[in-house]
């Protein structure tokens, strides 16, 4: 299972419980696996906050890690160590969303910004910001040029 994808310590015992082995056989081959570093879960964890397609916030990043079996004081310390922290990701998120929608409102991109877990000062912080620049551009917005 491990020659395919890398697996945390959760989820590798559950796959081997759902094979059907007893509970000490899982606790056998994960204290191996974890003692010859093929279960790492800081590592684990390390690698799925640094993907590159990862333009959610904080919040959202520290469940994704939880869902998958990571211990949620674990995720918060390597969510707050990445190399690129929520204002790089909301940075990258909102440019995606623009890049798709480029008629979306600024109630719409918020929307899904928050939908991203991105805390809502931010949100609106980073919009106004872009507003400021681009004003012209917002769907129901003239420009003063005519």
């Amino acid at each position: 299972m491990l020659a395919r994808r890398r697996l945390t310590e959760s989820q590798l015992w559950k796959k081997l419980e759902a094979r059907g082995y007893e509970h000490e056989e899982i606790a056998g081959a994960i204290a191996s696996c974890k003692a010859n570093g093929y279960v790492d879960d800081r590592l684990y964890a390390a690698l799925y906050v640094e993907g590159a397609r990862k333009a959610v916030g904080d919040a959202r990043l520290c469940a994704d890690l939880v869902k998958r079996g990571i211990d949620r004081e674990a995720a918060l310390i390597v969510v707050a160590d990445a190399e690129v922290d929520q204002n790089g990701r909301i940075e990258a998120a909102y440019a995606k969303i623009r890049r798709i929608g480029p008629q979306l409102s600024y109630p719409s991109i918020a929307r899904k910004l928050e939908r991203l877990g991105f805390p809502s000062s931010l949100i609106y912080a980073v919009l106004r910001a872009h507003a400021a620049g681009d004003l012209g551009s917002w769907p129901g917005t003239e420009s003063s040029d005519a």
